[in-house]
């Protein structure tokens, strides 16, 4: 009883001792009270039963992989057409063939492009037979010809 003091603990939390004076219950009527403890857990609530929260339902479905590599920067090009500086208008489409290729076309030129990972996290279409690359930065794009150093078409808007 004194150890229970010290430790603040309840009369009532201790199944041996009894409920008034503290003297000690018997063992057989204790361990009864155990038994139908364990044996009937409180009743679910209405409308709980067999249903897992929200969160808990979410968690059980498998969720997609990340995409990471040349998948990512796919995922990230803008396809459609951009006007660009000087009255130029540029196409990015897929290419026909390959769900891996893009076409970049304008009056002049056609090029078919591949997709390069970028530390920057830039989107990059390149093309290095021809030295061509384009590139994406948030709402901006360019077309470039590395062989010759210069710009093809400058300051690209996606058309709305």
């Amino acid at each position: 009883m004194a150890a229970c003091a010290l430790a603040g603990c309840d009369k009532g939390t201790l199944p041996f001792l009894g409920k008034g004076n503290g003297a000690a219950m018997p063992v057989a009527q204790a361990a009864g009270q155990q038994d139908r403890a364990i044996a009937d857990p409180p009743a679910p609530a209405p409308g709980q039963f067999g249903k897992a929260p929200a969160a808990q339902q979410a968690a059980q479905q498998p969720q997609p992989a990340p995409l990471t590599g040349i998948d990512y920067v796919i995922s990230r090009v803008k396809r459609g057409d951009f006007l660009c500086a000087g009255a130029v208008t540029i196409n990015v489409s897929d290419a026909a063939d390959n769900p891996r290729e893009f076409v970049i076309k304008s009056k002049g030129f056609e090029f078919r492009m591949v997709p390069v990972v970028t530390a920057s996290g830039a989107v990059r279409l390149e093309n290095e037979a021809k030295g061509v690359i384009w590139l994406q930065v948030a709402n901006r794009a360019m077309l470039m010809n590395q062989k010759k150093g210069q710009r093809m078409a400058a300051e690209c808007l996606a058309k709305t």
